[in-house]
């Protein structure tokens, strides 16, 4: 038995302690959970003329905020007035403001310390003091906020209870730190130092579980870097390998920064609370405790309810990846838009592993095969930026990240597909069964997709060891090699009906949407025009139409000068049963470079590379399923486009390689048409994103969308000089 040097263990186990203190600080602070109540603070104004509402406690978000503001009237009197969203205000006794503008208040807030997952009352206790003198004491609705969202001094959630920022400041009565904005400010290192550590204190007496579980994350990080240290990643021959791929690099580097850009509206903050992106998180807790059902919180409109519980019609597999995190109690409620950006780099990735392997099929046989630099280009920004990938990031909802996640796991399922097809006696299958069972239990369509093309390669081996014609057809399988292929293609189907053993477990039938027990099917107007079912064959026209052929677009000489939408009406269906019609961009128009390369290209590749017909075969295939289902259903969106890019990013990285078998002028002329129509796509993509969260997306926060109407009126200003 191989012996652990004594200096790696003590190296590992220093490590391991410092990640753990690291991320100690991360959790404790993160939350401000601690936060005195009652608080102590000097308000101290710059100007007393009125009439005005300024801030001094805000916390929460946009529609679900509460506001604690110092209303100034026009003869120096004032009231203090506390504001839950969508609830009365209650106003103080009035009372002057002293001339040098400064006033001692002692605040009892149930925002100070309600914290989740805290529950939304309406009996909470608010008390006002002014010096020793109470002038507000009431029960108040608050709403429990998420980590780290409080601020004094400003207003940056909006609404009419006040302005955006106080004019003066607020200091804290014991330590004279001035609060603006977090409450962070307010303390010096050494203070933040002292209150961390006793905020540590407190977090390990009230919740060891929480610090077990983070030690053993911290243990597994020091163990992932060990292991790929020990495996040469680091290395110097590692680094000259990974310096091969730098076109994939370099532009996935591109790519990412502006899917951050959008995902993050513009901040860059990938640690921050979405407005309906916290499903997850609680449905991690409620499997730590041995439950699927959520809190009214997690899911609110969108609930179906059975068994007098609620429950989410979102698949679990984004849960399943939030485990640690909830279970450390990092980041709870803020970790969407780090989820997305995963996502859309290991769509990247794999959309770069595909193209490697679909060149393998066409004899490019190497260890480790660089596509061309062109391909990459245009494979890359076709998928990132030239697709539905990037609208999707519009905002870190929950309905945006489960398509994404959908996508990124058949991405993943696809690539060791198409290894398996190549190696049939190796065991990629079983990657590809896993990560198509994780995207169908995130987004139902990509998973079956995934799951259908794997059912399809088995299929594929299976009648090329049988058929007399193949290249092997003189060789007649064994019963052996015919079992295995068909316990494969058994796996599929076994892995699609999960989700009809978890939809039971949930809701006590097997169809995983029973649109009868969800909310927004609640009025039976609604649900009787769809016969209560979520699918209709009589759709089919309507889906293939919609999603297909119809250039649902407009153009208008204003920027981004390309909109979702088109002044001429499209082809009515009348016998179709549809429930939600929302503007959809057929995939001809919203990703002409991806569609191009997935329909002309795999016809050429089938045509003139015999290697990759096989390929071309079982991909198109394997999209019929998922196809039908989503022409079926009784809703159309944009981002449903987004359930199609798992298909057609495999099928045009088989287009690129059909495409690089070529002759070198048909090759160039291939490559041109190519790369133009995913410049189109770019600009397409770019145009529809930009309009829909700056103008039309649900519960954007105002500010992002006055910087959008800037972008627009310096744009239109910079191109009219420009003409002129």
């Amino acid at each position: 038995m191989k012996t652990i040097p004594l200096r790696r263990l003590v190296a590992w186990s220093a490590a391991t302690l410092a990640t753990f203190l690291i991320l100690t600080s991360v959790r404790v602070e993160e939350p401000w959970a601690l936060l005195p109540n009652p608080l102590g603070i000097d308000v101290t104004l710059a100007d007393r003329t009125g009439p005005r509402s300024d801030p001094l406690i805000v916390s929460g978000e946009t529609g679900r905020g509460d506001f604690l503001s110092l209303r100034i009237g026009e003869k120096g009197e004032a009231v203090v007035v506390y504001d839950s969203w969508g609830h009365p205000g209650i106003t103080s006794r009035p009372f002057r403001i002293p001339d040098d503008g400064r006033m001692r208040l002692t605040i009892v807030m149930p925002a100070l310390d309600g914290v989740k997952p805290a529950p939304e009352s309406g009996e909470a206790r608010l008390e006002v003091k002014l010096g020793g003198e109470v002038i507000l004491a009431e029960k108040v609705h608050f709403y429990p906020r998420a980590p780290a969202r409080i601020w004094f001094a400003a207003n940056p959630i909006g609404g009419a209870a006040c302005g955006p920022v106080l004019r003066g400041w607020i200091r804290d009565t014991n330590t004279g730190g001035e609060y603006r904005g977090t409450p962070s400010t307010g303390y010096s290192w050494i203070q933040r130092i002292r209150r961390n550590s006793g905020l540590a204190l407190a977090w390990l007496r009230q919740a060891p579980g929480e610090a077990v579980w983070l030690l053993v994350f911290s243990l597994s990080l020091v163990a992932t870097v060990a292991f790929a240290a020990g495996r040469g990643v680091f290395s110097a021959i590692a680094a000259r390998r990974v310096w091969r791929h730098r076109w994939f690099l370099g532009v996935s580097a591109v790519l990412t920064l502006g899917f951050t850009w959008v995902v993050t509206l513009g901040n860059f903050r990938l640690n921050e609370r979405e407005i309906f992106g916290n499903f997850y998180d609680y449905q991690a807790a409620s499997l730590l405790q041995g439950r699927l059902d959520v809190p009214e919180e997690a899911i609110g409109g969108e609930a179906f309810e059975a068994k007098g519980k609620l429950y989410g019609y979102f698949g679990p597999t984004p849960a399943l990846l939030r485990l640690p995190f909830v279970a450390t109690g990092l980041a709870f409620g803020n970790l969407s838009r780090a989820a997305m950006l995963l996502y859309f780099g290991i769509t990247l990735a794999c959309a770069y592993l595909l193209l490697r392997e679909a060149r393998r099929f066409t004899g490019d046989t190497g260890d480790d095969p660089v596509p061309p630099r062109a391909a990459t280009v245009i494979l890359l920004t076709a998928s990132g930026w030239g697709s539905t990938v990037l609208f999707l990031a519009t905002r870190g909802l929950i309905f945006h990240e489960a398509i994404l996640g959908g996508i990124a796991f058949a991405l993943v399922s696809c690539c060791c597909s198409l290894r398996f097809l190549r190696l049939p006696a190796s065991r990629w299958w079983i990657g590809a069964l896993i990560a198509g069972m994780l995207s169908l239990h995130t987004r139902p369509p990509t998973g079956l997709f995934s799951l259908t093309l794997l059912g399809c390669v088995a299929v594929a081996r299976a009648f090329r060891k049988t058929h007399p014609s193949s290249a092997r057809g003189a060789a007649i399988s064994t019963g052996k090699d015919l079992l295995r292929y068909a316990s494969i293609g058994l796996a599929c189907a076994a892995g699609t009906l999960t989700l009809n053993v978890l939809a039971y477990a949930k809701f006590g039938v097997f169809d995983p949407a029973p649109l009868r027990i969800s909310r927004p099917y609640a009025n039976p107007e609604r649900i009787n025009a769809i016969d209560g079912k979520s699918m209709h064959a009589a759709n089919i026209p309507y889906g293939f139409y919609t999603y297909v052929i119809r250039p649902n677009l407009r153009f208008e000489s204003g920027f981004p000068w390309i909109y979702l939408g088109s002044n001429t009406p499209g082809h009515h269906f009348p016998a179709a049963k549809i429930d939600l019609p929302d503007h959809t961009l057929a995939m001809p128009y919203s990703m002409p470079g991806l569609f191009l390369l997935a329909t002309a290209g795999c016809l050429l590749a089938f045509a003139t590379v015999p290697p990759l017909r096989v390929p071309v075969a079982v991909t198109w295939s394997a999209c019929i399923p998922m196809s039908l289902a989503l022409f079926a259903a009784v809703a159309t969106a944009q981002r449903y486009t987004g359930d199609f890019c798992p298909l057609l990013i495999t099928a045009a990285a088989l287009g690129l390689a059909g495409i690089s078998a070529l002759r070198p002028a048909a090759r160039v002329v291939a490559l041109v048409l190519a790369g133009l129509a995913t410049a189109a796509a770019v600009a397409v993509t770019w145009a529809l994103t930009l309009h829909y969260q700056g103008d039309t997306l649900w519960g954007v926060p105002e500010e992002t969308r006055a910087q959008y109407r800037e972008m627009r009126r310096a744009v239109d200003e910079t191109v009219t000089q420009r003409l002129r």
